[in-house]
């Protein structure tokens, strides 16, 4: 799914973008904006990285189609020692931003261990939008 002429804020042109996967090393998929001139991710229109699935879904946009540009490595998890760790930002990017988020320290949960913090800690930020 490719959109054209969407300001891209990591490399400041207006570019070809597309919605694609990340599959994290637990085999959790994100969905976000994948800029097609620099390569990396860029925002959503909340500002976070990622779109729910849901959301997606309900525009019409199978997620199961979506082009996979990203898969992650399997760090071990620093709460329970699991294999398929993602990495979870101790200061949350939809509260401080991505460029002040990535100046705090970083650790790897597993899914179970990062979903578990997100209810505890900022369920507010467990639904996104599109």
């Amino acid at each position: 799914m490719q959109f054209a002429n969407r300001h891209c804020p990591r490399c400041g042109r207006v570019s070809r973008q597309e919605v694609s996967c990340r599959v994290s090393a637990n085999d959790a998929k994100h969905y976000g904006w994948w800029c097609l001139e620099c390569n990396h991710w860029t925002l959503a229109k909340n500002g976070g990285n990622w779109i729910a699935r849901e959301l997606l879904v309900a525009n019409g946009i199978d997620p199961s189609a979506l082009r996979v540009t990203e898969r992650t490595e399997q760090p071990r998890c620093v709460r329970c020692g699991a294999r398929g760790a993602e990495i979870h930002h101790w200061a949350p990017q939809a509260i401080f931003g991505t460029d002040e988020a990535n100046r705090w320290p970083k650790d790897f949960l597993c899914k179970s261990c990062h979903d578990e913090w997100h209810r505890k800690v900022t369920p507010q930020l467990v639904t996104g939008n599109f």
